[in-house]
């Protein structure tokens, strides 16, 4: 297991955040009674979910649709238990609002409702359901007090039914979710989500076992310019390649250049590139990464995507492994290699992305060389 030595402004929360684990799981591996006392010197274990790629975040529906939005010291998080239903069959819906700041956040009412949920139908986002329809709360004013990492959780189910009580045509719909408190009203984050109509089978038959595609994989890294050799200007991304606070580096693997992440060592960096790939498919993506250290303090993730969307730019999946600093050697490169597991069906693009994330007062980069993204079976 890793150990990790508590900081100035450490919250539980924060830690778990950056090692991909949670704070049940923190409290419970080094016995803390109080999750809200610890000390600046504290040495920590790091659970074993905590490490390396592949761990579901903290309030993640398995197998269901997750997304998260960071609204002034709060993370709202909304997720449903699938992202294809069948006409009839329940949605059900967790909205959370986590406080993800040093400071406690008094959240204020008008009412007695907290939250607010509204399905929309795509196209055009006609609205469709909304909780509250029918429901009466009371006239009176309230408050919410969130300390550090504490979190208002709501959980809901939609019946499908409109706000007349009919069942909804299938098709695509956008689940929002919305944070009632006063000065929030207007912030909210939503999900996407598709039914399907239920359509009578004459014989039952069993669902077939998918089988590997039997043509050969193309052969070849299907990315260009994997080394960024091909970078003539260094104010803008490498060739074909997008991206932001990146830097032109010598600090490379092979060749001229490696791409450096965090130019800018306190802002986000993002450095990406769309390809073709198949559906059903297995593809290995690989790459080197080093740390930059300058004078201070490396306090960063580094989040490893792949984003597969369908012909039509729909979003369809995505793998998202991520490691900490401690994940990343500071002196020499380190070779990774990430399987995406069997291409979703649909999927016609993969969108292969590194993001930087910095925590406050980092002063360390991450360089990034010889990206390769191969078909494997």
């Amino acid at each position: 297991m890793a150990t990790y030595t508590v900081q100035t402004g450490d919250t539980l929360f924060s830690i778990a955040s950056r090692f991909g684990t949670t704070v049940e799981a923190l409290v419970e591996a080094n016995n803390i009674t109080n999750p809200d006392l610890i000390r600046v010197g504290q040495v920590l274990t790091i659970p074993e979910t905590g490490a390396g790629g592949g761990t579901v975040e903290p309030g993640d529906s398995v197998g269901g649709v997750n997304q998260t939005r960071q609204v002034r010291g709060l993370l709202y998080r909304i997720s449903t238990d699938r992202s294809t239903y069948r006409q009839g069959e329940p949605v059900r819906i967790t909205f959370s609002k986590t406080n993800v700041s040093n400071r406690t956040i008094v959240l204020r009412y008008r009412t007695a409702q907290r939250f607010e949920l509204v399905a929309r139908r795509l196209p055009g986002l006609r609205e469709v359901w909304r909780w509250s329809a029918g429901r009466f709360f009371a006239q009176v004013t309230g408050t919410v007090t969130l300390r550090p990492g504490q979190s208002q959780v709501f959980r809901e189910t939609w019946n499908q039914r409109n706000n007349q009580g009919v069942q909804v045509v299938a098709g695509n719909f956008v689940i929002e979710g919305t944070n009632l408190a006063q000065g929030f009203e207007g912030e909210s984050i939503a999900t996407r989500i598709s039914i399907s109509a239920v359509r009578p089978t004459p014989t039952p038959r069993p669902t077939p076992t998918p089988r590997p595609t039997p043509t050969p994989c193309p052969p070849g890294n299907v990315l260009t310019n994997p080394g960024f050799e091909r970078w003539p200007n260094p104010s803008v991304p490498p060739t074909g390649w997008t991206g932001s606070n990146l830097a032109r580096s010598l600090l490379s693997v092979t060749g001229a250049y490696a791409a450096e992440m965090g130019a800018r060592p306190g802002s986000r960096a993002v450095l990406s590139q769309r390809v073709d790939i198949e559906a059903g498919r297995i593809y290995e993506l690989n790459w080197s990464a080093r740390e930059r250290v300058r004078p201070g303090v490396a306090r960063f993730t580094l989040f490893v995507e792949i984003f597969y969307y369908d012909r039509n730019n729909n979003f369809v999946g995505r793998t998202e492994p991520r490691y900490s600093q401690d994940s990343v050697p500071n002196d020499r490169y380190q070779r990774y290699s990430l399987s995406t597991g069997r291409v979703p069906a649909g999927a016609r693009i993969a969108d292969v992305r590194f993001t930087f994330e910095p925590a406050a007062a980092n002063t360390s980069s991450v360089l990034i060389d010889n990206v390769e993204l191969r078909c494997r079976f």
